[in-house]
């Protein structure tokens, strides 16, 4: 369940860029070279999924702050991006074939915008969906819709063209599914305005994979959870780690889960013995803790070090959060150089049920990183920001290869050589 590939034209600091990504990817680069601008791209489609284009685009600022200001109006904005979620639509029951349906494979959407060349205006003019899909017979079992066989794939195209949603529709041959067995009816009798597109509600929620709506992008605070915070917050982890205290509470009132956390905190800080929330008379709480050293006495939030809760906040949000792409600004803040390859160790493991992306300065994790999950981010002498994979350059492999670790590449500022 990934973003695969990501095609970025005339957005912030990026011209023109393609990136393929896999399950953990480290992203790294000196300061301003872009990896804020790559981190947008993100929010972006996750706020037009969430809210819709003319919303994301205020979000960010605007058109002004959304597209790059060298390129201005003068080309088109535009995004794509390849999906491999794979996911099942409503099964339909045929009289040739019994119970047949659809399983999406590759989901890959794109659209474009051209900028007014005075205002803030645009235009949409491209915005369509592809996805291929096996046909699947399915057969009940024990009240359960299972998978039986697979029967061949095909594929389903949508596009908005003013407004008006166009469907085509290709299928293996001799297989009776129909265009409405697969898309619900009445999405070819909506009509889009001028400034909608597909990838905004209700679409996402019968077109596209979850995936783009769930995108979570944490900046952990350590200040901010050692306040008591009110009861009444989000039951998910906020992004700057502000309602810890909640999270922490819904926890561990599951047993199962406040060991699971437990082992994974200790494993990391061995000297804490217990993790609690304290609830006070105006229904607010605060993160608190016991360690072995003392075991009569918590700690309040206000005394715990920012390093113990910046790590107990990323292992909420890597193994606890339900978010499909996780991605992490500097999670090694505040963190002993020691634990660094523990966390690296970590993030890479929950990466086999989630997508994690991190952005990070600090040499300790490109050492202990994957070569291949690198990702160096510069700035070229037009100022545009450009994303490659280091061991893919000729003279990086050549350092590696007379045994010059990448971190120190990294710290002397090599890596883009």
């Amino acid at each position: 369940m990934t973003i695969k590939k990501i095609k970025i034209s005339n957005f912030k600091s990026f011209k023109n860029q393609e990136v393929e990504l896999g399950k953990f990817n480290i992203l790294i680069g000196a300061n301003a070279s872009g990896k804020s601008s790559f981190i947008q791209v993100f929010r972006f489609i996750r706020d037009i999924a969430n809210h819709g284009l003319d919303n994301a685009i205020s979000m960010q600022g605007g058109v002004e702050f959304l597209r790059n200001v060298n390129i201005s109006s003068s080309e088109n904005f535009s995004l794509e991006f390849i999906s491999d979620e794979e996911y099942k639509r409503v099964a339909t029951r045929t009289k040739e074939m019994g119970l047949l349906g659809v399983k999406i494979y590759n989901t890959s959407y794109k659209f474009s915008l051209k900028f007014k060349k005075k205002g803030s205006g645009f235009e949409i003019i491209e915005d369509q969906l592809s996805q291929k899909f096996y046909v699947i017979k399915f057969e009940r079992k024990k009240k359960k819709t299972e998978e039986k066989e697979r029967i061949g794939e095909g594929e389903i195209r949508l596009s908005n063209v003013k407004g008006k949603i166009n469907i085509s529709l290709d299928l293996p041959e001799k297989v009776p599914l129909k265009k409405e067995d697969i898309i619900p009816s009445f999405l070819k009798e909506e009509r889009l305005t001028p400034r909608n597109i597909l990838l905004e509600p209700p679409f996402p929620f019968f077109l596209m994979p979850p995936l783009f709506g769930e995108i979570a992008i944490y900046d952990f605070d350590p200040k901010l959870p050692k306040k008591a915070t009110p009861i009444t917050g989000k039951a998910e982890l906020e992004e700057d780690g502000s309602n810890l205290s909640i999270i922490l509470k819904n926890i561990i009132e599951t047993k199962n889960k406040e060991r699971e956390l437990s082992n994974f905190v200790r494993d990391l800080l061995p000297f804490v013995d217990d993790l609690d929330v304290e609830k006070f008379a105006d229904k607010s709480l605060l993160f608190k803790l016991r360690e072995i050293y003392s075991k009569k006495q918590y700690l309040p939030a206000s005394l715990i070090s920012d390093g113990t809760i910046n790590i107990t906040a990323l292992i909420i949000a890597i193994y606890f959060e339900r978010k499909r792409l996780t991605i992490i600004e500097e999670p090694e803040r505040n963190i002993h150089p020691y634990l660094i390859s523990k966390i690296v160790n970590m993030m890479k493991d929950a990466s086999q049920k989630k997508q994690i992306i991190v952005t990070t300065h600090n040499p300790e994790v490109v050492k202990h990183a994957s070569l291949e999950d690198i990702l160096l981010v510069t700035r070229d002498k037009e100022g545009f920001s450009n994303i490659c994979r280091p061991t893919e350059k000729t003279e990086i492999k050549t350092f590696l290869e007379n045994e010059i670790g990448i971190e120190e590449l990294y710290v002397q500022n090599l890596l883009g050589l």
